[in-house]
């Protein structure tokens, strides 16, 4: 069997760049039959999973009581309060359709009686919008309130 050893490669019309044994340097991944599919193996090797689709595509945490404000985020952009209890934040790259899965939790103030039953997708009964997530928080009474924090994030297929 033969063996080639480099300590760099450089790629002949861009400045892709391969630099010792254990360290790869890239700006971008593509696949090398399709450029949006990138399969990754199992730690114990016995599965894959695409690459593309295991990754968290837009998050959003935030101060809910007060001014809000964005304390983190990822692919997002302006933050609306909608009133009491209710959050929206819009997406920088819009979701391919309104088949993708969000993920929400609130922080509430420990001294606070009335104790956080839920949140959840704001628009209860509507489908979920491509280009935002809107976000609500209730109590046990499932009166909305506001929170001291909202956190929510976003899987699924990017547009």
């Amino acid at each position: 069997m033969s063996e080639i050893k480099v300590d760099t490669l450089t790629g002949k019309t861009t400045a892709t760049t391969v630099t010792g044994p254990d360290l790869f340097k890239t700006d971008e991944l593509q696949g090398k039959t399709s450029a949006g599919d990138i399969t990754v193996t199992s730690e114990g090797g016995a599965a894959t999973q695409s690459l593309q689709q295991g990754l968290v595509k837009s998050y959003m945490a935030a101060n809910g009581q007060g001014t809000i404000s964005v304390r983190g985020s990822f692919n997002a952009t302006s933050l609306t309060d909608h009133g009491t209890g209710e959050y929206q934040y819009s997406f920088v790259n819009n979701m391919q359709n309104n088949e993708y899965v969000p993920s929400i939790c609130c922080q509430w103030d420990e001294n606070d009686d009335n104790k956080l039953a839920f949140s959840g997708v704001r628009k209860a009964g509507s489908s979920l919008e491509t280009n935002q997530l809107g976000i609500g928080a209730a109590n046990t009474s499932t009166t909305l309130l506001d929170v001291l924090r909202f956190f929510g994030q976003v899987v699924g297929d990017l547009a």
